[in-house]
């Protein structure tokens, strides 16, 4: 009786589920999710909008760079922003904005390269 229904529920159950060690990976990875705090990156404010920089080398290079360099590097490689935007939204040739560009680079990459 009672041990034939439990064999029963359990071969139904059996058939529903799916045991976690029979995935794999990448179907496991479906379920899960990864916290992440302040602590793990810097972050940079600008007229609204947040950036985060989880490389501490690069958030520390960014710091260091002049404040118009580091906007128009920001706008263009983490907001998405092209140089004809940028230089409206700052109200400057969009030349400047590409000069801006080319030595926030250029710094950043020097940076890089003598803290590495």
């Amino acid at each position: 009786g009672r041990l034939k229904d439990y064999l029963k529920a359990l071969s139904r159950q059996c058939k529903r589920e799916t045991l976690f060690c029979d995935m794999d990976d990448y179907t496991v990875n479906l379920f899960s999710s990864e916290d992440t705090y302040p602590s793990h990156f810097h972050t940079f404010e600008m007229d609204g909008f947040t950036v985060r920089i989880e490389n501490s080398l690069l958030a520390e290079a960014l710091e260091s760079l002049d404040g118009k360099k580091r906007d128009v590097i920001l706008r263009y490689y983490f907001l998405g922003f092209d140089d004809t935007e940028i230089s409206k939204i700052l109200e400057v040739n969009r030349s400047t904005i590409q000069r801006r560009r080319h030595a926030g680079l250029e710094f950043i990459k020097k940076f890089m390269e003598d803290e590495a």
